[in-house]
């Protein structure tokens, strides 16, 4: 339990930085905080809830799939990190600085943090690296997808390691955070599709073909940049062509096939957790889609990045509620409870829709209108279900 409780106490801290960053662009209450405040809010609110948080309800994961107990050893440096992270974050220590992947505090203590929480995962992956090889091709589906994240949580760490030895600091520092984290953050989008697919796969509750050559396509390419952090300049033309080929074809075409599969086999029989099941590949597809029609920089990024976000959190509500019930800490889950998930794409959708940013401010508000009224009939149906 101590990988579920830290996951339920970053969520829950992350809440409270998103909170922070409301009130810290709120006129009349912004001028409560130090300038820039708002910043360091929201480096706090994503690396507790979106780095921290789903890394830890993923090794939670581990220990439960793999059935091995919990390590406090390897769980310790994980907790002090957390709590630098957002110590660092809440007490506005240093620069905040909104790179992609790992947004960043300039200071000693963030630093630190990341570094001792990286240090725990990469431990956690080293327990389970020999059970994830033996399982990669021979196990279950569950197992066998599983085991690329912790093949890949193993290369993360080893990739950012290589990239702070070799990446020259130059006077730029944004770039500079950028080519620090670059290929090992896109290795950590792959830890994020393994999770995302092991979500489906525990929400559809039945047994689906294991297609190990596809989920070979969710090792490689990290394996890749692993080698490329070496020799390459991530920011580089090459690096950038490498990374964006990982995403259209190393995520894109195994999270699309299983998402698909488990779509159809979960719309026989729904019950609460497979409507999650539809609602999430199917907010995943949207996000894909968008994701396959950026072409450089426009705002369909913000709309694809919230709703491949929203996809795997409203699994995880899911599976939190299925586990928080098996313990004993809720018997039934009442309409509030599943409301939450619903409640959680919402606010994503209108993050989105306001990114999408093509389309003329009329077409964005018919297609709001028809959406609220389809997904208002939708939530009646859906809070019925036992």
């Amino acid at each position: 339990m101590l990988w579920f409780s830290l996951f339920i106490l970053s969520i829950a801290i992350g809440g409270s930085f998103a909170l922070l960053v409301a009130i810290a662009r709120t006129p009349g209450l912004a001028d409560l905080f130090p300038p820039k405040y708002f910043y360091h809010a929201l480096v706090g609110h994503v690396d507790s809830a979106l780095i921290v948080g789903l890394y830890a309800f993923l090794i939670f994961l581990w220990h439960r799939i793999f059935e091995k107990k919990e390590n406090f050893a390897s769980f310790l440096p994980a907790l002090l990190g957390f709590f630098m992270i957002a110590g660092s974050s809440l007490f506005g220590l240093g620069q905040a600085l909104w790179n992609n992947y790992v947004p960043t505090i300039i200071h000693p203590v963030f630093f630190g943090g990341v570094s001792l929480f990286f240090l725990g995962v990469f431990l956690n992956s080293l327990r389970f690296l020999p059970q994830a090889v033996k399982n990669f091709y021979i196990g279950d589906t569950l197992k066998s997808i599983l085991s690329t994240t912790v093949i890949n949580s193993f290369l993360m760490p080893l990739t950012y390691l290589i990239a702070y030895f070799n990446t020259p600091k130059g006077e730029n520092v944004y770039e500079y955070f950028e080519a620090l984290f670059w290929f090992g953050g896109h290795t950590h989008q792959f830890v994020n599709a393994g999770l995302l697919i092991s979500l489906w796969l525990l929400l559809l509750r039945r047994e689906v073909l294991n297609l190990w050559f596809l989920n070979l396509l969710l090792v490689v390419f990290p394996i890749t940049y692993f080698f490329a952090q070496i020799f390459l300049n991530p920011l580089s033309s090459t690096g950038k062509s490498l990374t964006t080929w990982g995403y259209m074809v190393g995520i894109g075409i195994p999270t699309i096939v299983y998402g698909l599969i488990t779509l159809v086999r979960a719309v026989k029989g729904l019950d609460f957790y497979r409507s999650i099941l539809v609602l999430s590949v199917s907010l995943y597809l949207l996000g894909a889609l968008m994701g396959y029609m950026i072409v450089g920089m426009d705002t369909r990024v913000p709309a694809h990045y919230h709703t491949v976000i929203a996809s795997i959190l409203v699994g995880v509500i899911a599976l939190t509620f299925m586990y928080l019930q098996e313990l004993g800490y809720m018997e039934k889950l009442g309409k509030f409870e599943k409301f939450i998930p619903f409640s959680t794409v919402l606010v994503c959708f209108f993050l989105s829709s306001d990114s999408s940013g093509r389309e003329s401010l009329e077409l964005q508000g018919k297609l709001r209108e028809r959406i609220t009224y389809k997904t208002q009939r939708f939530t009646y149906s859906w809070l019925s279900w036992d």
